[in-house]
């Protein structure tokens, strides 16, 4: 548990990532459901549409990338390797990509997509504990 408190920021600029492109693909979806059923005219119903459909995902999208950045920033500075750093974020920002594609966007699933992400996580899992066991190594050669 211990690497996971020393890789959180990691895997909030993943989280941050993730929410990105999903902010980043809602204008289109919501467009696709036509929510709004407005005629050619302009009115205020279609300013609404505009603003809620358009311009608030696409801050929202802004708002992500940025807090996405800084979180990948702030892990660079707390980690000992960057290829650590780098590779859970990716990961964290693959996996609930394809966990939110699934849920929200009704994007197919299918036996190769769960594997690849099987492969993930055990890919994450795998980095995570060879980094505690390279601390309690560490640990254990300061006592001697």
């Amino acid at each position: 548990m211990e690497s996971l408190a020393k890789y959180r920021y990691s895997l909030v600029a993943g989280s941050f990532a993730a929410g990105g492109s999903f902010f980043g693909k809602l204008p289109s979806h919501l467009s696709a459901q036509k929510l709004f059923y407005t005629s050619g005219a302009l009115s205020d119903s279609s300013y609404l549409e505009i603003a809620i459909l358009r311009v608030l995902p696409l801050v929202l999208m802004l708002i992500c990338n940025v807090s996405n950045l800084r979180c990948f920033l702030k892990a660079l500075q707390m980690t000992d390797q960057t290829l650590t750093c780098v590779v859970l974020t990716a990961a964290s920002n693959y996996v609930l990509s394809f966990i939110l594609g699934a849920i929200v966007y009704q994007e197919p699933l299918s036996a190769l997509s769960g594997i690849g992400i099987a492969l993930i996580l055990a890919g994450l899992w795998f980095l995570c504990d060879e980094g505690e066991v390279e601390s309690k190594e560490k640990k254990l050669g300061k006592q001697n």
